[in-house]
Formats: C-alpha cells, sequence, structure tokens
C-alpha cells in the first residue's frame, strides 16, 4: 500500500458542511490540501444557486472544481420507468452521485495508474450517524479510504458557520429560503421549502410537477413529492396560505422557546 499511488478527493455538494471541511483542510492541512482534488457530483437538478456557490468557492480557493455528470440525465431514467425517487427508492442518490462516483475512480485509475483514493467526506461531528462514501465489495474497500476530518477534530454546527464566516464566503443563498441542500425536488422538504421553491424558481416547480403528474398518471401510485398533498393543490391560495401561516407560528413558538432557555 506505500508504494501505491495517492489520489486526495473531497466530494464537494455546495452545501455548507463540505464547502467548510474545504477551507477546513486548506488551513489544518496544507500539504494535503495542496494534493486534494474537489469534486462535485452534477445530477443537473440542483438549484441556480448551487452552481453560483460553486463558482465562488472556486474563486475563494483558488483550486478548479471537478464537475462529474452521470451517464444519463435524470429525465431520462424517469422517463424510463416513470418512477419518482421516495425515502425508500433513493435512485436517485445511485444513478446522479453514487454510481458517477465510481466510475470516475476507474477512470482516473484508467488514465493515471492503480492507488489508493481518499475521499474526505463533510460530516460534522454532531452528525457522526450519518454515512458517507460506503465501499460495498471487496474490490472498491481496496481502493477507497473514507475520511472525517470534521468529526475527528469535533466540529460541529457552530463552527462550520464560524468558519464560513471567518473566510469570508457565508452561506449558500438558497439558505435564506430553504433548509437544506439537494435537487430542487428532493423528496426531504418541507412543505414550506417547496412553496418557497415555487415562487423563487417557479420553472423548476413547474417541472417537479410535471414528473409528479406524469408519474402518477403512467403508474397509478398514491405517492407525492410531498406528503401535505400534490404540488398542484399546495400553490391553490388556501394551501399556500395555510402553509405559510403555519410555518409563521412554528418560528414564533421556536423564537418563545429560545427566549424561555436564555431566561433560565
Amino acid at each position: 500500500m506505500d508504494n501505491k499511488k495517492e489520489y486526495h478527493i473531497l466530494s464537494l455538494s455546495g452545501g455548507k458542511d463540505s464547502t467548510a471541511l474545504a477551507f477546513f483542510m486548506r488551513e489544518n492541512m496544507p500539504e494535503t490540501f495542496k494534493k486534494l482534488e474537489l469534486v462535485f457530483y452534477d445530477t443537473g437538478c440542483d438549484l441556480p444557486e448551487t452552481y453560483d456557490y460553486l463558482n465562488k468557492i472556486e474563486i475563494f480557493l483558488n483550486k478548479t472544481i471537478t464537475r462529474v455528470k452521470p451517464e444519463k440525465s435524470f429525465d431520462h431514467i424517469f422517463h424510463t420507468n416513470f418512477l419518482i425517487p421516495a425515502p425508500h427508492r433513493r435512485y436517485c442518490t445511485v444513478e446522479l452521485k453514487v454510481k458517477p462516483s465510481w466510475k470516475y475512480i476507474y477512470q482516473k485509475i484508467k488514465k493515471e495508474g492503480k492507488g489508493i483514493f481518499y475521499f474526505y467526506i463533510g460530516i460534522r461531528a454532531d452528525e457522526s450517524w450519518r454515512k458517507g462514501i460506503s465501499p460495498k465489495t471487496e474490490k472498491e474497500k481496496s481502493l477507497v479510504i473514507a475520511k472525517y476530518p470534521l468529526i475527528e477534530n469535533q466540529i460541529n454546527k457552530n463552527d462550520v458557520e464560524n468558519i464560513l464566516i471567518n473566510n469570508g464566503i457565508f452561506y449558500p443563498d438558497y439558505y435564506k429560503w430553504r433548509a437544506r441542500n439537494g435537487c430542487y425536488f428532493c423528496f426531504y422538504q418541507k412543505p414550506i421549502d417547496w412553496i418557497n421553491l415555487y415562487e423563487k424558481h417557479p420553472e423548476l416547480y413547474k417541472k417537479a410537477m410535471y414528473y409528479e403528474e406524469t408519474g402518477l398518471k403512467s403508474r397509478g401510485e398514491i405517492f407525492r413529492w410531498c406528503s401535505y398533498g400534490t404540488l398542484r393543490e399546495m400553490i391553490k391560495k388556501e394551501n399556500l396560505k395555510k402553509i405559510k401561516n403555519n410555518q409563521l407560528t412554528k418560528k414564533q413558538n421556536e423564537n418563545i422557546e429560545l427566549k424561555l432557555i436564555e431566561n433560565l
């Protein structure tokens, strides 16, 4: 193993944690950072704000981000089986991120030679239960070693925020209206995130609505993108108002709880 070529890859998602990891490694692991390749697995379904943030990261770190695209687009995959991605069938992650990542590894081996791939994953210490890259076969396990510098250095959510602020890059703009990173049609979104998508990027909301309705029509499934109802139902005036009011009430309750804790 000692004589094998080493590859150092940081998987960037365009979110806060993997971005903070890149800056953390520049400051605290400079020798590794010099050899580090930043890789973004481009689903083609990310928000415009995500792509803008990636461009910003390249400027701030003075490193080019390698953008790896899947062999087949989500649109192609969807129109093959008309299945809407869901928590119990996350084929979108497998087809658009996992498979392209392994293909990229084998392409590098073919082009640059065999070696060990060190993958640096931006999972925080307060979320150490999450899974990063998971080699399954013996061949995969012999190729890839996952590294978690944020966990190893006890970096939590507040630390991530400080890293981004101190380096002047701050958060991606989508955090102003959305709770999480990911595809615009992510089934983990809350109802308010869907409503904000509708208002911020109506063309993407319309595409998600098309996928939902086409899938339902083709397969007759009950599953929806959001448990609240269909995307078409959600933007009816009365539902839109209700979702916004629910979110406002939730925020008010959170502020009350925070004040109570501060006064203890």
